[in-house]
């Protein structure tokens, strides 16, 4: 009888410690990504995000690398330079005040309004993405300034390149969900291949 339970304890150890060190292997190897996805270091994702946001605002790599490293996230740095663009400060000056304080108070400190920063939204998008887009920024301010989304203004201002008619009228012809984008590109005579570039051409620039 003795014997019987030592060679069960024998045989219940042995497999705990197979099951233990199988799933510490398991464990050890590298997670695979999955299929069609590419796996970033965290270094080359943290450059390329303060590359856009030095294109998006005009503020220099290294000015935005500097308050990267002292806490600040990418979210923070693209509404601290929003902020500087609507009242005139420069980014550092906006971020040491909130450093103790809210962003409401932020505004209110620096005597920025709701609309000084939809102008400075609106100026800051007109000039980034009619550079982007080979565009001119009378092709896009107008209509933002009248509230136009601007997913919506830059599709009215590409389909307007490809077809020669005008962004006001296509912006007046998209009234979705029955007259959206595709319906649009039908009614101008512009193909869906080109549409489907259109929207690649925006995503690729955002």
């Amino acid at each position: 009888m003795f014997k019987k339970k030592l060679a069960f304890c024998t045989l219940a150890v042995c497999t705990a410690i197979t099951f233990s060190v199988a799933n510490q292997t398991a464990e050890a190897r590298p997670v695979r990504p999955a299929p069609g996805q590419v796996l970033v270091p965290p270094q080359v994702r943290e450059t390329a995000e303060l590359q856009q946001i030095s294109k998006r605002f005009e503020i220099g790599e290294a000015v935005l690398q500097a308050e990267f490293d002292r806490g600040w996230g990418f979210k923070e740095l693209r509404h601290a330079a929003l902020l500087s663009l609507a009242s005139g400060k420069n980014i550092n000056e906006i971020l040491r005040l909130k450093e103790n304080n809210s962003w409401p108070r932020v505004e209110y400190l620096t005597g920025i309004t709701p609309n000084d920063i939809k102008a400075a939204r609106d100026r800051n998008d007109a000039r980034y993405f009619a550079a982007a887009l080979g565009l001119k920024e009378k092709d896009i301010l107008p209509y933002l300034r009248q509230n136009y989304a601007l997913n919506d203004v830059l599709h009215a201002a590409l389909l307007a390149q490809a077809s020669g008619s005008t962004a006001e009228s296509i912006l007046a012809a998209h009234r979705p969900p029955t007259h959206d984008w595709s319906y649009v590109a039908y009614e101008l005579d512009v193909s869906r291949e080109k549409l489907d570039a259109i929207r690649e051409k925006i995503a690729s620039v955002k």
